[in-house]
């Protein structure tokens, strides 16, 4: 696309949407050349980085250089968020290092309808005591996802925003200022903090690297507005490094939001028994193995100080994985399991948005060892109802669980079957019975606590492996 193509579409959107500010393409690029130019009155270079789509599956499958896996990802692509080397270079990067005084600046605007977005700081790599470099990829704090942000509409969704993510409480301040100068409003600017007390911040060899990223939930509530965002973001990223420097007026290490409300869903752990009954019922003549889940991707502090790489969690979430993800907990030879021909999987469990402890919750099952590529993907409004012909009549927990079969071979007529294959596309991979498989199930954003919930306070997802008696 054209850059005057881009700026004329972009200008019809504005024109047409009434709570954006400021309102019209034009208006818009003024704030931004004027934003620029009151951070150049304030004494900072200003550096442009860009926006662009990542899908890390079609990648993989594509036989991009260099990527060995499609890392766990969805297989719906993200936005990859570039931002400038240094002031004044602008070689794009993902991972970068950051002066205590300096700031990266995104203004634009927010997703469209979907169930969980969240802008989320990270440590890429750091530099230990002993001088050693070690890749983290671990979170710095809490992200400002849709429950949180603050915009200049009245949703979160397509909605004006800034975020400056900075070490310095000077620097934040200074910026504000010029984006007040050139009209943006205070109530759509959010500060998200490196904090300098647990960083090596600075240009040189020993700095860490870091890096921002646009998380998204799998599925847009209109996929053309997805397709289009992820296709030619809205968003500007500005690197924003002071001329001259100040002292330093670093930020505390902000607290973070609280996981947990004291509400468990362990009112339904008998009734995951009676599930599991029901299921093995359902399915008479066939031998039952059961695989266990655990827990994953819990804290980045945690692992920042056990020097551990989790390769992204997220505060925002709880995850556990089953099935064969060594590099993410699910290790153990004896669950690694494929599905030969007759054998299929039953998921289930508790509906863990139907329960309030999340927004939304997914469940991926990958191709793990050949590829960490996901080979098929249910969210929560999928598993509406399914637990309800395994329980009693009438039980309301049947509203508040599920149970779905997981199958290389789905009947012409099972509505409540993943069917399993390669993605559309991707003739690097072929799904049969020597397919190694792994297990994310995904729990973003409790609506009581705006972050992921809390472990002690999650019932586990089970899965039941059936295979035909020899």
């Amino acid at each position: 696309m054209t850059r005057n193509r881009y700026l004329a579409l972009l200008w019809l959107f504005f024109s047409l949407t009434s709570y954006a500010f400021p309102q019209g393409a034009r208006k818009d690029r003024d704030a931004l050349a004027a934003f620029q130019e009151a951070l150049k009155l304030e004494g900072f270079d200003v550096t442009l980085g860009s926006a662009g789509p990542l899908n890390l599956a079609a990648m993989w499958c594509a036989y991009y250089p260099g990527l060995s896996s499609a890392v766990f990802s969805n297989y719906e692509p993200y936005v990859e968020l570039l931002v400038p080397k240094s002031a004044g270079n602008e070689e794009q990067i993902r991972e970068f290092k950051l002066k205590p005084d300096e700031a990266i600046v995104i203004i634009g605007l927010t997703p469209p309808p979907i169930k969980y977005f969240g802008f989320q700081p990270f440590l890429a790599s750091k530099v230990y005591p002993d001088g050693r470099r070690w890749p983290i990829h671990a979170t710095l704090g809490d992200a400002v996802n849709n429950l949180t942000v603050r915009t200049g509409g009245p949703t979160p969704f397509n909605s004006q925003v800034a975020l400056i993510f900075t070490p310095d409480r000077g620097t934040d301040a200074r910026i504000r200022a010029a984006l007040q100068s050139a009209g943006y409003p205070e109530t759509i600017v959010n500060t998200v903090v490196f904090p300098a007390s647990m960083l090596n911040l600075g240009d040189g060899d020993s700095a860490d690297d870091l890096r921002i990223a646009l998380r998204n939930g799998p599925v847009w509530q209109k996929p053309s507005d997805g397709d289009a965002y992820v296709s030619n973001p809205p968003l500007t990223i500005l690197r924003v490094t002071p001329i001259a420097s100040a002292d330093p007026d670093p930020f505390p290490a902000p607290p973070l939001r609280v996981r947990g409300t004291g509400q468990t869903e362990m009112d339904l752990m008998n009734r995951l028994g009676e599930l599991r009954a029901g299921i093995i019922e359902a399915n008479p003549g066939l031998n039952a193995t059961d695989i266990p889940s655990q827990p994953y991707w819990y804290e980045g502090y945690d692992y920042i100080q056990r020097v551990v790489e989790p390769d992204g969690d997220s505060r925002d979430a709880f995850f556990l994985t089953a099935g064969w993800v060594p590099k993410y907990g699910s290790s153990d030879l004896k669950y690694k399991f494929t599905l030969a021909d007759g054998e299929f999987l039953m998921i289930y469990g508790a509906n863990h948005a139907a329960t309030g402890k999340a927004t939304y919750m997914s469940l991926n099952v990958y191709a793990s060892e050949e590829a960490d590529l996901s080979i098929g993907n249910l969210i929560d409004d999928q598993l509406q109802g399914t637990a309800t012909r395994y329980l009693p009549s009438g039980d309301p927990a049947a509203d508040l669980m599920y149970a779905y079969k997981v199958s290389r071979s789905c009947g012409q007529h099972e509505l409540q079957c993943l069917q399993l294959s390669a993605p559309k596309g991707c003739t690097r991979l072929t799904v049969d019975a020597s397919t190694v498989l792994g297990l994310v199930f995904r729990m973003f954003a409790e609506p009581g606590t705006k972050v992921g919930p809390a472990m002690p306070e999650v019932l586990y997802d089970r899965i039941i492996k059936f295979s035909p008696q020899r």
